[in-house]
């Protein structure tokens, strides 16, 4: 393939993406069709059919775009908010989950619709992606020595990745997580001397 054709085939893929989730937004998931999609996208069945097998293949595909745009707007709110250590990063990274679960419009971060395809994917495959995008950030606090040095940089990604999981999906019974502040002040205190801990005091 040419690179005039590669750039052709992927803005009709992204196109067809695109299409999708306007109609998403409007009919509903269950009630978008191929044809309402197609249409929207100006394209034919056909070429539809040629970038996706069926609905499934395209639902999957809009969940990739949302988790990658979701993780793109959280890096930016990272550097744009969480200063320059660790605990600062991920007090935003927690802010920025607790705000996606109440879709905070003026943010222009959200979109219910794609928040919504991102948790259609399977969870071990969220908590994985999520995983993935902290432990950059982990990595560099143990190089700095803001965490220890032996810390194993992906198992504590993991534990933080379930952590922003749990306040996604779990309502709280003491934080107001509509309150950004109460949910830092709830995050702060734990999330990095959880990974400072004296080796000689484990067992």
């Amino acid at each position: 393939m040419t690179q005039a054709g590669f750039v052709q085939a992927t803005d009709t893929r992204d196109a067809i993406i695109s299409a999708a989730f306007a109609c998403f937004r409007t009919q509903g998931l269950r009630k978008t069709t191929i044809v309402d999609i197609a249409k929207a996208a100006e394209v034919s069945r056909s070429t539809f059919y040629e970038y996706f097998r069926d609905k499934e293949t395209i639902v999957e595909a809009c969940a990739e775009a949302a988790s990658q745009r979701f993780y793109r707007n959280m890096a930016t709110a990272i550097d744009r908010h969480g200063g320059s250590t660790l605990e600062g990063r991920l007090v935003r990274a927690a802010v920025f989950v607790a705000q996606a679960r109440r879709v905070v419009e003026p943010e222009v971060y959200f979109d219910e619709e794609e928040v919504n395809l991102m948790m259609t994917k399977n969870a071990a495959t969220l908590l994985k992606e999520c995983a993935e995008f902290l432990a950059p950030y982990v990595s560099a606090a143990r190089l700095t020595g803001e965490v220890r040095s032996d810390l194993d940089v992906a198992s504590a990604s993991e534990w933080f990745a379930r952590m922003l999981f749990s306040l996604f999906t779990t309502p709280s019974p003491t934080i107001d997580m509509r309150d950004d502040e109460a949910v830092a002040a709830f995050v702060r205190p734990y999330v990095v001397n959880g990974f400072n801990g004296d080796r000689s005091r484990r067992r």
